[in-house]
């Protein structure tokens, strides 16, 4: 009788552990975050620290979750700026390590800090073009929408070098300063 009585323990034991998830926990899993890599197109408003105003501009995200607590994200923007009666096209490409705070809730807010390349051409006669590097750092916030889906928020302080330009009209010269914040929102796809 113990003998039966121990196997159909062992039985009922491993049927549990084995038997699938409720929906309702699997969605629980599901809503936050997991290592993995998210791909999403995102919008950019960038706005240089000097300026009245700011513009809208898009981009796209790669992020490789390591771990549900750190992440790293690849980015690439475009943006135009008018400044004096010239225009500057500039394409960043920032790298930025993630710090998920919350990893284990459906909204989670995140630390970012990183590097970013800043490909940027003048147009005017002479046709300027330079490469900048600057660092930058922000916050964000994460909401895991489903198994595949998430949107994000983040604002970020970009410390860019100023750019010089030179042209017919300012013959020595002329400084722009390009440091300023950027805030993002991003729909991500889960691979």
């Amino acid at each position: 009788m113990k003998t039966t009585s121990a196997i159909l323990g062992i039985l009922l034991t491993a049927a549990a552990a084995l038997a699938p998830r409720p929906a309702a926990a699997q969605a629980d899993e599901d809503l936050r975050s997991r290592p993995g890599v998210t791909f999403g197109g995102r919008a950019m408003y960038f706005r240089p620290k000097d300026a009245d105003s700011g513009r809208l501009n898009g981009g796209a995200q790669l992020r490789l979750h390591l771990t549900s607590v750190l992440a790293v994200e690849g980015s690439a923007d475009y943006r135009q700026e008018k400044l004096s009666g010239t225009t500057v096209d500039v394409f960043p490409v920032q790298a930025s390590l993630l710090i998920y705070l919350i990893p284990s809730s459906p909204i989670t807010p995140y630390i970012l800090g990183g590097g970013g390349w800043y490909y940027t051409h003048v147009r005017h006669t002479n046709g300027d073009t330079n490469t900048r590097f600057g660092p930058h750092a922000g916050a964000g916030l994460e909401a895991f929408l489903g198994r595949r889906w998430s949107i994000d928020g983040s604002w970020r302080y970009l410390w860019t070098p100023d750019f010089q330009s030179q042209d017919s009209t300012h013959p020595l010269g002329r400084n722009f300063s390009d440091r300023g914040f950027m805030l993002t929102t991003a729909l991500n796809y889960r691979f």
